[in-house]
């Protein structure tokens, strides 16, 4: 009974592994992401995504508005949340691949001393990170803190969540 046990445990790690594994940041699996963004950009300029939104207008969170983008389809493409605080403000794009799996999320900060900085996440589909780039634009710097850990993998979850503030 222990034995299989393990073997069923192992037949899980080893499928896990190779799923996670099959998908690496590769500059062409790096440029199949970014083809998704482009398209999901290009989608959203045409006014081919319906946005639905939810601000709550409320100080010192990063989902004080919330915007969920759809396709014809129906499939989530782009999820953004923005809020802050009065010295400084945060928006978490991300994008949704046509399987409606996370591919890439873009998180821009900014502060009043004039710091403005990047994260680019790059996800494999998985939701595996397979890579993290973040740069300051320009200004001296501001402890934003680990935004990153508030990108969301299930945006309709995310959106119809509670307000953040009362």
């Amino acid at each position: 009974m222990l034995a299989r046990r393990f073997t069923v445990l192992a037949l899980i790690l080893n499928f896990t592994v190779a799923l996670a594994g099959t998908y690496d940041a590769s500059p062409q699996n790096i440029s199949i992401i970014r083809q998704n963004y482009v398209q999901v950009t290009q989608l959203a300029a045409k006014g081919q995504l319906l946005q639905v939104k939810r601000d709550f207008g409320c100080l010192g969170v990063s989902d004080s508005l919330r915007v969920l983008s759809k396709d014809k389809n129906g499939q989530v493409r782009k999820y953004t949340m923005q809020g802050g605080t009065d010295d400084s403000s945060v928006t978490i794009s991300h994008y949704f691949g046509p399987d409606g799996r996370l591919s890439f999320a873009l998180i821009e900060a900014g502060a009043v001393n004039g710091t403005q900085q990047e994260w680019r996440l790059y996800y494999g589909p998985a939701g595996n990170l397979l890579k993290l780039e973040e740069k300051t634009v320009h200004g001296p710097g501001y402890p934003f803190g680990p935004l990153w850990q508030q990108v969301v993998q299930f945006p309709e979850v995310a959106f119809d969540a509670p307000a953040p503030c009362s």
